[in-house]
């Protein structure tokens, strides 16, 4: 699989004026020698409709990036550098939200050596400023694919499997506000097969045993395994992923993800839960 993408504006549902951001924003992040990589709506865009035409369920005005960092000072340095420099402005209520020219949201998520034991990130601002930033220095670490946007700006971005991850853990902490996110990994599970065909074909085809395979069923299997590729090397991390999907296998009763996507693929919660099996069945050989 190629791990350099040429895109453009339109294929992301984003506005050719973004660049202007982006110009500002690789600024304050090489001023500072700050690593970063796309996360979010925006890189599950980049895989669903810029890289496999197939358009996500649903779009978003917000851009979220995730930022290395190695402590809580160099954070607000280079917030404070964004918004005093390069026309950004702060957010009340969020610290981890910047605000650009006045519309467009730019979430700005560190982890890395600012994190402490349990992976949480804690700042001094105002509104909310502790968030829980389990994995994204696992995606990280795995290794990243590049795109070029509009043959103007270069960065990496999240994978699939990562992206999943993600939506995965911001569900299982907060179940209640994050039902969408279960409908976007059941929208990436519909088309996960088509957009990873040549990566199962050319390493997992031992999956096919028989002409009448389920190619979604092989498609989780597939999917679970490359999850384990980013959480192995984090066994409180590993773990979390594993309780997560046997919480929602054991019964059919208590599966919340198997129920919530009912919703989506408008079937039953045995046949997700069925589904999630796979998935399971893949991260845990």
């Amino acid at each position: 699989m190629s791990n350099t993408y040429k895109i453009d504006y339109t294929q992301i549902r984003q506005r050719p004026q973004i660049s202007t951001m982006l110009d500002a924003l690789e600024r304050g992040l090489a001023n500072f020698e700050i690593d970063f990589y796309l996360v979010g709506a925006v890189a599950r865009d980049v895989w669903m409709n810029a890289i496999n035409q197939t358009e996500p369920r649903r779009a978003t005005k917000d851009i979220d990036f995730a930022v290395f960092i190695k402590n809580t000072e160099s954070y607000t340095q280079l917030k404070d550098y964004l918004i005093q420099n390069e026309g950004f402005a702060p957010y009340r209520g969020n610290d981890f939200v910047l605000i650009w020219n006045n519309s467009l949201q730019v979430d700005l998520l560190p982890f890395g050596e600012i994190e402490d034991v349990d992976g949480r990130v804690t700042t001094n601002g105002v509104g909310l400023a502790s968030i829980s930033m389990p994995g994204f220095r696992e995606i990280y670490e795995t290794g990243l694919p590049e795109l070029t946007l509009d043959n103007t700006h270069t960065f990496k971005f999240c994978t699939l499997p990562g992206i999943v991850l993600l939506k995965l853990i911001a569900f299982d902490d907060r179940p209640e506000a994050r039902r969408d996110d279960i409908k976007d990994i059941s929208d990436i599970l519909k088309h996960f097969f088509d957009m990873y065909a040549e990566e199962i074909y050319e390493n997992h085809n031992e999956l096919f045993e028989d002409a009448n395979d389920n190619l979604m069923h092989i498609a989780a299997q597939v999917l679970g395994r490359e999850i384990k590729k980013i959480t192995y090397r984090n066994p409180t991390l590993n773990q979390r992923v594993d309780n997560i999907l046997m919480n929602n296998t054991n019964t059919l009763e208590n599966s919340r993800i198997g129920q919530i996507m009912v919703e989506y693929f408008n079937n039953t919660v045995e046949e997700n839960v069925l589904l999630l099996r796979y998935l399971l069945k893949g991260f845990t050989e």
